[in-house]
């Protein structure tokens, strides 16, 4: 197996975990209390292997992980005055994360992602349109 395959490999297999296992911080909503149905089977059900649209608990897990990962909020950031500088603690965001969507045949489509907005479009996530 080449490099560059297992890299891609392994980046999905985290991609996936990390949507799998809701931390903490997954109750948290996006940043205006919106609530999120899901439109696509994204979700691998673990009882019978077979694609299926994540339950209501589960996309608002979804949606405080995804919420926490594209962070690009600059409050509580610090800030330290150097010599030649200043130096910004991004307390891990700004960053990209990969995205792993399963498709029927067993494959998975991959997207790169920095924003709430771009993970939700690529992984069906809508604005409920029932919420008050």
């Amino acid at each position: 197996m080449t490099s560059a395959r297992f890299a891609s490999i392994a980046a999905c297999a985290i991609a996936i975990a990390a949507l799998a296992s809701p931390p903490a911080f997954a109750q948290q909503r996006q940043g205006n209390n919106k609530k999120y149905i899901a439109t696509r089977d994204i979700t691998i059900d673990k009882q019978t292997g077979q694609l299926r649209r994540p339950t209501a608990e589960e996309t608002e897990a979804l949606v405080g992980q995804l919420t926490a990962m594209t962070n690009q909020s600059t409050e509580g950031l610090q800030e330290t005055s150097l010599t030649n500088g200043v130096r910004l603690d991004l307390q891990d965001r700004f960053q990209s994360i990969i995205l792993a969507r399963p498709n029927a045949d067993g494959t998975s489509e991959l997207r790169c992602v920095t924003t709430f907005e771009e993970a939700a479009e690529f992984l069906g996530l809508v604005e409920d349109p029932g919420q008050r």
